[in-house]
């Protein structure tokens, strides 16, 4: 796959599937722009390569009043962007009944507010430059849930309605929009997704299973290749898979399992 000549944003570009999508894009002959929090870590994980074909920009997302200046600045500096992939976003698990309401305002401010403000930025900038593609990790907690997902499972839902409403608004205006919903992917993202006060998990996390992130980047960068609407990213072996497909065709059998099972 080639993507010599254009130009993508990543956000949280500093690890798992943002760092390694990033890598492959570079490895594609894309330029790249990496947003996240941790410019070190982003200093250290891109060091090896043409310090020419990347441009690292600083940011916290949640400090969603700032995303339309900061969108403008990386625009006027880097020139026009192709890809926009929206990937930041932090996790959380734990009983409603038992979770400060707090962590659903973290979670939303994050995984969905600051998606819309940085989407709605870059989208009036495709559409004055005649097109461009915009991909958005929601997870396959945006397609199904299970115990202990209400926080998160609500923001990744809420991301597949507001994409659906927009491919539909201006997919004939040259923007494509393609959603990555990762299942099991080896990332830290359990180690600091957020229990029911809003602490990370930290060392109480369970041991990574699933894809490689190296892996998963190929599947992501091939459904933007190939303009896909939605990719599930997981091996086919995963019972991510069978979870999904039984949800679309029998959605009473899935929250049957789902009431006995620990997802």
């Amino acid at each position: 796959m080639s993507f010599k000549n254009k130009t993508v944003i990543i956000t949280g570009a500093s690890s798992g599937i943002g760092e390694e999508t990033a890598k492959a894009f570079l490895s594609s002959g894309a330029k790249v722009i990496l947003v996240a929090r941790n410019k070190e870590k982003m200093e250290a994980s891109f060091d090896s390569y043409d310090q020419n074909q990347y441009a690292i920009y600083p940011f916290d997302l949640s400090q969603i009043d700032a995303i339309d200046s900061f969108v403008s600045r990386i625009i006027e500096n880097e020139g026009p962007i192709d890809i926009l992939f929206n990937n930041a976003g932090i996790g959380s698990e734990s009983l409603f009944e038992e979770t400060d309401l707090s962590v659903f305002h973290e979670l939303m401010q994050l995984d969905y507010f600051s998606v819309i403000y940085f989407t709605q930025s870059i989208l009036r900038h495709m559409l004055e430059n005649g097109g461009g593609h915009i991909a958005t990790n929601t997870s396959v907690a945006g397609l199904i849930t299970s115990k202990g997902r209400t926080a998160y499972s609500s923001a990744k839902f809420a991301l597949h309605g507001f994409f659906d409403s927009l491919r539909i608004e201006v997919e004939d205006r040259n923007i494509f929009i393609t959603l990555i919903a990762p299942g099991k992917v080896q990332t830290n993202f359990g180690v600091n997704k957020l229990d029911s006060e809003g602490t990370p998990f930290g060392s109480k996390s369970k041991k990574p299973v699933g894809l490689s992130s190296k892996k998963a980047a190929q599947i992501i960068l091939r459904a933007i290749k190939n303009k896909k609407r939605q990719a599930i990213i997981s091996k086919w072996s995963d019972v991510v898979w069978f979870g999904v497909l039984v949800n679309k065709f029998c959605p009473s059998l899935y929250i049957f399992l789902a009431k006995r099972i620990n997802a």
